[in-house]
């Protein structure tokens, strides 16, 4: 079971999480419908495949979930799938605006949360050297 958790920003919102409960209220059937995908990206991770899921942006490893008209865009960093962005989709085409959002949000996420310096912190914290 993969680990999921939703974007938030420098003051707390989590705009993927507010996108859906304001789904909600005007469409809970599909508003359930991004639950059940977000489950199932849960449950399924990297094996998760379309129709489900497709690839977005494959220098960054940018993904989106597609349940309906709706879409997810979603990353994998530090063995968690951090959920970004989430829009309606009208048109075929990926609407730049939104893969844009997504990719800025991705950028302040690994900004906010680095990788760890596999050296370790550059103490040295045995004895005394000779």
């Amino acid at each position: 079971m993969a680990d999921v958790e939703p974007y938030t920003d420098r003051r707390g919102n989590e705009p993927v999480i507010d996108y859906i409960a304001k789904l909600a209220k005007a469409r809970p059937a599909e508003a359930a419908s991004m639950l059940r995908y977000i489950d199932l990206l849960e449950a399924k991770g990297e094996r998760l495949q379309p129709p489900f899921a497709a690839l977005i942006d494959a220098k960054i490893r940018l993904f989106e979930l597609r349940p309906g008209n709706h879409r997810v865009a979603y990353a994998f960093h530090r063995g968690t799938y951090v959920l970004l962005h989430a829009w309606r989709k009208r048109t075929q085409k990926l609407h730049e605006r939104e893969a844009t959002r997504a990719r800025s949000r991705l950028a302040d996420w690994l900004q906010r949360h680095p990788e760890p310096d596999p050296r370790g912190s550059g103490r040295h914290h045995g004895g005394a050297r000779t």
